[in-house]
């Protein structure tokens, strides 16, 4: 016997609960992939997509669901043959089935999928598989199979580590009530049943806050934040994240013994994500640039353990440890440097400097502009256009740099206590704020740039720091810093520096006068006060972000509480508040404490104006208060019955003297409303308030 297929149209309470969970769960599993099209592309392609997955879901609904099984599959294969023949040559050559499954394990053991170099083909073409049958199964009132498709999506990206943890949380809840309101709906549930499942969820939602605020809690789930983690810049991860106030430690990190000084590069990053930035790609390496017509060797040696190789830029060999070389030409050690440990380092690097940039075309390479001028879809047309009016008599790639990197000296002021900007940090930066420290230079200039279709990356590193003998520098935790590099054509990429250098430099000056802990000995014998402040390490969430490796964040998600008070938490954070307010709302109805506390409020309070209404008031609330105090009136019982019945007392029996009075002669007036006030007041008081 055919199955009979559910009217779509068809609402009872625990339905239209079940489908709000479905497109909860289903909206925490996309969250994922839209934020993946906002990063790289045109969010209206992700509309598209969406759209017509769901549209296909209902038109579906009389086929059999093994043949929509058959064309989910069908969905997602096709999908992942257009990802393979967009990619680049040189992945689709190397394709095998072993690579495939070693792809497959990466992703699963946290590799997140925003470090792919084709992401964008591949976000848009998972997209429609889950939201088709998760959709087509739900609508069919079969929120099992629904539940297991987008709990599948959503638990690949938890394993990616692209799925945030209120994300995770708030879909793992909509789960269970998807199919606890599924379950209520196919038996026919009562009201009040449907109310119970919201309870339970309520207090699953509720758990994890009441863990975190006890004694021996490991964290508080609402106040983490949704972004990507930082990183030290003495490490050289893949991911950055940004914003925040942060102090920094006059520590020693390393020493360099080299033929002339320059800024020591650690990373470069090229996909920006509105909190911090990516790397994308897997391995790179050592080349120099194209016009490099100076060579530099460089001896580093690591004073704490470091698991990055500060270098000149562009390193083209390495010598003395073991490492690998990154997607942007960096080296990176396979393990981490132990204190005193030394490693060689020949970097080629432009003499000409910016000047190499001053004589470059614009004839950019296809990678380089695939790679280099991506700016997420939300950072919003006012930044593009404030990039557009600061370099409007710029017509060369170098005039639009230095006009951009003049901007910021001159508008923006220098601060380690700049606020976090959650979701958009450039925008907030440039459009909401006065203040930041390198990262907010930096990123800013990279975003202005691409947006005026010059291509630029975000750098990590330290400044050159103190020259503490001949061709010897020791450089500090106060020394790092960011900058950017812009893209020359048959030369190679370009340094630039925003971040006003003499506030800069007084902050790391500052830091260093003002450093408490113990005297620590510098690699030359000199004497210089370390701090007390701790490593901040890849943990750290992107609303504290460590700009150093002995940076310690200062504030909490929501802004920098030293910079000029707290913001709002992110739209993430409020949406789990949200579901705990209407937990927290359904436990006091079922409770009844929404029913008395709104009694209680009733019975204090009297209509003004017409007397009839006033005594007709006051006799309704005396029979509440009476049915509290002994018994409700029994049905067919007169109102002089059940008076005489509990034996009421003289206020009860002058309120339904008055409302006889006005219900059958209809001459009272305001001397009688304002009796009946009194009265209520009396018996309110000898029964006790409600």
């Amino acid at each position: 016997m055919t199955r009979h297929v559910p009217v779509l149209g068809r609402c009872t309470p625990a339905r239209i609960a079940a489908l709000a969970c479905v497109a909860v769960l289903s909206a925490s599993s996309l969250a994922v992939l839209y934020h993946v099209v906002d990063v790289v592309g045109d969010l209206r392609l992700f509309w598209a997509v969406l759209f017509g997955s769901l549209c296909l879901a209902a038109l579906a609904q009389a086929v059999r669901p093994r043949y929509a099984l058959a064309v989910g599959v069908a969905l997602l294969g096709a999908g992942l043959l257009a990802y393979v023949s967009t990619a680049p040559e040189s992945y689709t050559r190397s394709l095998t089935v072993a690579q495939v499954v070693d792809d497959a394990v990466t992703l699963l053991t946290g590799y997140s999928v925003l470090r792919m170099v084709n992401v964008l083909v591949w976000a848009l073409a998972v997209v429609p598989a889950p939201a088709f049958l998760t959709w087509y199964f739900a609508f069919r009132e079969r929120y099992a199979p629904a539940v297991g498709v987008a709990g599948l999506a959503l638990g690949f990206f938890v394993l990616t580590g692209d799925s945030t943890g209120t994300a995770t949380l708030v879909g793992a809840l909509a789960a269970a009530g998807t199919v606890g309101f599924g379950t209520l709906d196919a038996h026919g549930a009562t009201r009040e049943q449907v109310e119970t499942v919201g309870v339970a969820l309520a207090l699953v939602a509720v758990a994890p806050v009441v863990v975190s605020v006890a004694p021996g809690g490991s964290g508080a789930t609402f106040g983490a934040a949704d972004t990507a983690p930082t990183t030290s810049l003495t490490s050289a991860e893949e991911r950055i994240g940004l914003g925040g106030a942060i102090d920094l430690s006059p520590t020693v990190q390393f020493v360099v013994r080299a033929d002339r000084p320059g800024y020591w590069r650690v990373g470069t990053y090229d996909r920006y994500t509105g909190s911090g930035w990516i790397r994308t790609g897997e391995s790179g390496t050592l080349a120099g640039p194209e016009g490099a017509d100076e060579r530099v060797a460089q001896r580093v040696t690591a004073k704490r353990p470091l698991s990055a190789m500060p270098a000149i830029a562009e390193p083209v060999a390495v010598d003395g440890v073991d490492y690998r070389v990154t997607s942007g030409g960096t080296p990176v050690p396979e393990g981490v440097l132990a204190t005193n440990e030394s490693y060689r380092v020949v970097s080629e690097r432009l003499r000409s400097g910016q000047r190499a940039l001053y004589a470059a075309g614009t004839d950019y390479p296809d990678e380089i502009e695939r790679r280099y001028l991506q700016v997420p879809d939300t950072t919003g047309g006012e930044v593009d256009a404030l990039a557009a009016d600061v370099t409007a008599n710029a017509s060369t790639p170098y005039a639009k740099a230095r006009a951009i990197e003049r901007w910021l000296e001159r508008t923006k002021a220098y601060s380690l206590d700049a606020p976090a900007a959650n979701d958009h940090l450039v925008r907030t930066f440039l459009l909401d704020t006065e203040t930041g420290y390198c990262v907010h230079y930096a990123s800013a200039m990279v975003v202005m740039l691409r947006a005026e279709g010059v291509p630029a990356r975000f750098v990590t590193g330290y400044t050159p720091g103190e020259q503490t003998g001949l061709g010897t520098w020791t450089v500090r935790g106060v020394d790092s810093h960011a900058w950017v590099e812009v893209y020359a054509p048959d030369t190679g990429w370009v340094r630039f520096d925003p971040t006003p250098a003499d506030a800069r430099i007084n902050a790391e000056e500052a830091a260093i006068a003002n450093a408490t802990g113990t005297d620590a000995e510098t690699p030359d014998g000199d004497r210089t006060t370390s701090t007390s402040t701790t490593t901040t390490t890849s943990t750290t969430t992107a609303s504290t972000s460590s700009v150093t490796a002995n940076a310690t964040p200062v504030t909490t998600v929501g802004g920098a509480e030293g910079a000029g008070g707290s913001t709002l938490p992110g739209p993430r954070t409020l949406l789990l508040w949200a579901v705990v307010a209407l937990g927290i709302a359904a436990v006091a109805r079922r409770l009844g404490l929404l029913a008395r506390g709104y009694r209680t409020l009733w019975v204090r309070w009297l209509p003004d104006g017409d007397p009839d209404a006033v005594v007709a008031g006051a006799h309704e609330r005396m029979l509440y208060v009476l049915a509290r105090r002994y018994r409700p009136r029994a049905s067919g019982e007169t109102v002089r019955e059940y008076l005489d019945a509990i034996d009421a007392s003289a206020p009860a029996r002058r309120l339904a003297a008055l409302h006889e009075r006005a219900r059958y002669r209809g001459d009272v007036g305001t001397d009688e409303a304002d009796e009946a006030r009194r009265a209520l007041r009396a018996l309110r008081d000898e029964n006790g308030r409600p």
